[in-house]
């Protein structure tokens, strides 16, 4: 019988094909685990189970993946968990809430640094600052919380994306307060000002169209007071579309300073940055630094599949109230990348605000 002769783009098309089938079949028989660096029932784990419901059907022999939660010491320990993965745990994701803060202030506890995961997939949302309505003398709109006496910011870590960027706001706006720093996670704050043990604090947009909106605002004990300004393509700032009824930082600014007011310095300059980080990619998806290039790009592939299958974006709506937004590739690597180019200034400030949290 006559041996049979492959012509070139044949012999191409079945490598192709071989190579295709090898590389979706990466996490095959494999146990994929997702470590959420906050604890169970935050805003963080909510998400996290959303993603893991759905993510095996993109994922090539996989039935099933499993959350692990690994909080404490401000989402530090599960990010160091991940940056630190043995060979045997190289297939393992990270769902964190990050804080690129960290990073920029060269946090000693922190093992690794963001460049150094290999990037899967950003989530956007954007943040709420939320206060109780009876804080003295009494709050009916958002322009009143600098007219408040004393009250009490819940917050965690003093150096949290999210302690810093409400201080921010809290002094641009002339508040009156006293930062109570240390909590757990942003479900443990809404815990302290449903009790009226705080006063004011933030969250997630998951955290606050599933608990806080209906536990604490739609009960009447609680209102909006802020959203961070969302910059538009044209460089102009306003509302989210998740939250079209929230109003944006400068509008209550410049009900509080004036209409013609606008903030400047490096408070303002630090907001903006901070913002444009975190709600740009509130949570983001990594694996570890020793991950195989063809999982991560298994893994890629699957997220960008996710981000458009129907029935995850049903089952997030129903929890979150909104479409879910991802920032995948080279967007989000840009985003990444930013913490690299931070002015030796800017650090020399976040460093010297942390250590006043008052």
């Amino acid at each position: 019988m006559p041996a049979i002769k492959l012509v070139p783009a044949l012999l191409f098309a079945l490598l192709l094909a071989f190579g295709n089938a090898a590389f979706a079949q990466q996490f095959a028989g494999q146990v994929v685990t997702v470590i959420v660096n906050y604890s169970a029932g935050g805003p963080a784990d909510i998400d996290a189970r959303v993603i893991a419901k759905h993510l095996p059907k993109y994922l090539q022999g996989v039935t099933s993946v499993v959350v692990r939660n690994v909080g404490g010491a401000g989402g530090r320990i599960g990010v160091n968990q991940l940056g630190e993965a043995s060979a045997r745990d190289r297939l393992t994701l990270g769902f964190f809430t990050w804080n690129p803060i960290d990073q920029i202030i060269q946090e000693p506890t922190l093992h690794v640094r963001y460049n150094d995961f290999k990037f899967i997939a950003g989530h956007q949302q954007p943040t709420v600052l939320y206060v109780r309505r009876d804080t003295a003398p009494g709050i009916n709109k958002a322009a009143d919380v600098p007219k408040a006496q004393l009250f009490k910011a819940g917050a965690l870590a003093p150096n949290s994306h999210s302690t810093i960027r409400m201080r921010l706001a809290l002094d641009m706006l002339g508040a009156k307060y006293e930062t109570i720093p240390g909590y757990k996670g942003l479900y443990d704050v809404e815990v302290a000002v449903r009790q009226g043990h705080i006063q004011l604090s933030n969250t997630s947009l998951s955290s606050w169209s599933s608990s806080v909106k209906p536990n604490l605002v739609d009960t009447g004990i609680a209102m909006p007071v802020l959203q961070y300004d969302n910059v538009r393509a044209d460089g102009s700032f306003g509302r989210s579309p998740e939250l079209p009824d929230v109003p944006a930082f400068l509008e209550v600014y410049k009900e509080v300073w004036g209409k013609d007011a606008m903030p400047a310095g490096e408070k303002w300059q630090a907001l903006q940055m901070l913002t444009r980080l975190m709600d740009s990619m509130y949570r983001t998806a990594f694996m570890p630094p020793n991950a195989p290039p063809a999982a991560v790009a298994e893994m890629r592939s699957a997220f960008e599949k996710l981000a458009k299958d129907p029935a995850y974006i049903a089952d997030y709506e129903k929890i979150v109230k909104a479409k879910p937004r991802f920032v995948l590739g080279a967007d989000g690597e840009r985003i990444i990348a930013e913490l690299g180019n931070v002015q030796p200034s800017f650090v020399s400030f976040l460093r010297k605000y942390i250590a006043a949290t008052h």
